[in-house]
């Protein structure tokens, strides 16, 4: 399943900069209110803001939504696949 998901290209969409729709996510690394790390098919993203929630993860297509006051987001490169990433633990 996980190399389905890394076929998907990523779209990343920003309204209003407090809703961020994200699809082609592989795996959540890391998340808190004031950072999201996502392992997406295009690389790794990092999401900063403040008081950052995950609202939603369709988990079989990739998605999800992230609510808070979006400062930035940037690809830090390919990641590598990592096995010890939210959607791995759920599909052990």
């Amino acid at each position: 399943m996980e190399n389905q998901k890394e076929n998907y290209s990523t779209v990343v969409t920003l309204k209003k900069r407090t809703d961020l729709n994200i699809s082609g996510v592989c795996d959540i690394v890391s998340s808190d209110e004031s950072s999201v790390c996502l392992n997406t098919s295009d690389g790794l993203l990092v999401i900063d803001g403040d008081g950052l929630r995950i609202t939603s993860m369709n988990v079989s297509g990739g998605e999800i939504v992230i609510i808070g006051k979006i400062n930035s987001f940037s690809y830090s490169g390919k990641a590598e696949s990592q096995k010890s990433g939210f959607f791995a633990r759920m599909f052990k």
